[in-house]
């Protein structure tokens, strides 16, 4: 040590001096246990991290083709927290660069170096990251490992200070789909590895993706010939709905045509336009129908009045039912609208809609 050194000389030129000496040496002793500079060093963690990835539905057309992609889960926020740490002075302002490198053993999807396999066959992921902290912007997890290099500044035994960062996982069709409905239920796990410009060493973190996923994919064996149905209904006379609430009137036939391939049970939902949240067998009227204590059912084939659910192709959705098995060609599903009271009738028009949506299992 240069002050050891250079004191050490000074005390040999004081052997006259005894007193001079001690006191000399007290002070050396004193002056070697402060060190020359405070030490620093950058410590960080993760935050809001060990996600599993949850997709929800997942509908895909039978147009789609392979490249295509089919959904995209929000992003999903986390955090990279680094403070600086020393037991001195702790004014001083310091930096360092933390390197958080983000990989997967996942198999890559053949023909990608971004895309990697899910669960199910024919559904592959890709993780886009941002962070403006990190200068990173739409930066993917290619051939396996992505590295962040995430600037901090800070006092000595500051507060942590978070880098944000987005990962945005994109489900693209890679190959042939099964049709119907396939649960994914696994997806990459992504690991984090955390390095420092300050330190040597690299430190494994909590991963970022646990390799746990959920989600339902749909693959569509049928598409809509048209995209609307105009029921025109027959006049009704007000004394057909004499016998009181829930009296019936005029039925109108009308059907909805589809164009399918084979390999799926066909299901279908629903919905009142007018008022979502109905589930009753009754539509509600538009704002602009002028007769009273009407509303309109729809029959499915067999003639039952056919209940109103959410808009919505999951498994099991309220009020789904069954059309069939998937043809090899046109498939027709055949109902009827008729009028049916529901209160004090007053002549007028009426107006209801209803919207329908596939589910293929």
């Amino acid at each position: 040590m240069t002050h050891a050194s250079t004191i050490a000389s000074s005390c040999r030129t004081g052997r006259r001096l005894p007193g001079l000496f001690l006191l000399l040496m007290f002070a050396i002793a004193w002056a070697c246990a402060l060190p020359g500079n405070a030490y620093a060093g950058m410590t960080c963690g993760t935050g809001n991290v060990n996600k599993s990835l949850a997709t929800g539905a997942i509908p895909v057309s039978v147009s789609a083709v392979p490249g295509m992609t089919v959904a995209t889960v929000p992003p999903a926020a986390f955090q990279l927290n680094c403070h600086f740490i020393s037991t001195l002075n702790p004014t001083t302002v310091t930096s360092a660069v933390l390197y958080a490198d983000f990989k997967t053993n996942a198999p890559l999807v053949s023909g990608y170096n971004d895309v990697y396999q899910t669960s199910v066959a024919g559904l592959g992921v890709r993780f886009t990251f941002d962070s403006s902290q990190c200068s990173a912007s739409g930066v993917v997890l290619a051939n396996g490992a992505v590295r962040l290099s995430c600037p901090f500044s800070g006092p000595l035994d500051g507060p942590y200070m978070a880098a944000n960062v987005t990962v945005t996982a994109t489900l693209l069709m890679t190959g042939p789909l099964a049709s119907g409905a396939s649960s994914l239920t696994s997806a990459p796990a992504v690991t984090i590895t955390f390095s420092q410009s300050d330190q040597s060493g690299s430190w494994g973190q909590t991963p970022l993706f646990t390799g746990a996923a959920s989600g339902v994919v749909t693959h569509a064996t049928c598409s809509v010939n048209q995209s609307s149905v105009a029921v025109l209904m027959p006049t009704a006379d007000t004394r057909a709905f004499a016998a009181g609430i829930g009296a019936v009137a005029a039925p109108q036939p009308f059907s909805l045509s589809l164009s399918c391939s084979t390999g799926a049970t066909v299901l279908i939902t629903l919905t009142d336009a007018v008022d979502a949240s109905n589930r009753t067998t009754t539509l509600k009227t538009t704002a602009d129908s002028t007769a009273q204590g009407i509303g309109v059912q729809i029959l499915n084939s067999a003639g039952t009045p056919v209940a109103f659910g959410p808009d919505s192709a999951l498994p099991g959705n309220t009020n789904q039912w069954t059309v069939g098995s998937s043809p090899n060609g046109t498939l027709q599903v055949p109902l009827t609208a008729r009028y049916v009271r529901t209160g004090a009738v007053n002549a007028g028009t009426v107006r209801a809609l209803a919207t329908f949506t596939m589910s293929y299992q």
